[in-house]
């Protein structure tokens, strides 16, 4: 495996151990604090950024986001994004051990589902890694506005059900989060090169992950880490994975084995993030 191909991995894997455990530290810290809400008060800013264990979660997510941001300079979306997403196995575990949140077989089975794919990515990386070229720029921001609007539309379908808002908002940070990867990754492409799109793509960053990080904290208010996680991560590694393909012509590798493990890599983060996710809300 060329060294560049095995320090993205390396870089990608530090990255989503600590954005992981980030989101069972910002879990335990969310129960004590105001409860979030579409409008905001100064009152619970205050409450969240006045609060140590939140900021301590904090760091950690900015720290883990760094080393995101330095696998993404030099990998594709669609080979850091599920790794970064098969870290859910982390805040799931942490969650079962610490808040009283039992796991189940099937549980287990998709942490094991998660870490499994993420080990036939790597092995899938022999080749190296895909390049990524943006062909038609107009398709990304069709595309963006769809899923921006997926995002309001799926908490509000699913609010004031009991059970089912929590996993809603679960599904507008993996649907924000997830688009957000992308203008990531064309905001590093485009560094050096056309200003006005570097500068486009960098807003549409901000415009994903912002309101993104602030759904994450009400969803984690009002449902259980192991199906709020799973769910946000699953839908946030499909994004990057459709989007990197469809978008940014990364191609799979020549070998036809090495592209079924691709595949199968894929099938088995999204298996174990949806695995994690059904089980049922707890009171």
């Amino acid at each position: 495996m060329p060294l560049k191909t095995a320090l993205a991995l390396l870089v990608a894997v530090a990255g989503s151990m600590l954005i992981n455990t980030a989101i069972f530290l910002q879990k335990r810290a969310v129960l004590s604090l105001p409860e979030v809400r579409a409008r905001l008060s100064w009152g619970v800013i205050k409450a969240f950024i006045t609060n140590r264990p939140w900021l301590l979660a904090q760091a950690a997510n900015v720290s883990g986001f760094a080393l995101y941001m330095a696998a993404l300079s030099f990998a594709p979306v669609s080979i850091v994004e599920p790794i970064i997403a098969s870290g859910v196995v982390i805040p799931a575990w942490l969650a079962m051990r610490n808040l009283g949140e039992k796991p189940r077989k099937l549980d287990l089975l998709g942490m094991g589902m998660s870490v499994l794919g993420v080990v036939f990515i790597a092995l899938s990386l022999m080749e190296g890694l895909p390049e990524d070229v943006l062909d038609h720029p107009l398709e990304i921001w069709l595309i963006a506005a769809a899923v921006f609007g997926l995002s309001l539309a799926v908490p509000l379908l699913m609010r004031g059900k009991p059970g089912r808002e929590a996993a809603g908002l679960g599904v507008s940070v993996g649907l924000l989060f997830g688009i957000a990867a992308v203008f990531t990754r064309l905001t590093l492409m485009f560094w050096n090169d056309e200003w006005l799109l570097f500068a486009l793509f960098a807003a549409a960053c901000v415009a994903g992950y912002l309101p993104g990080f602030i759904v994450l904290q009400a969803a984690l208010q009002r449902g259980m880490t192991a199906v709020v996680a799973p769910i946000y991560n699953g839908i946030m590694e499909l994004v990057p994975i459709a989007l990197g393909m469809l978008v940014l012509n990364e191609r799979l590798p020549d070998s036809p084995v090495l592209t079924a493990l691709r595949l199968a890599a894929f099938a088995l983060i999204i298996a174990g993030a949806v695995t994690l996710s059904a089980r049922a809300e707890a009171a």
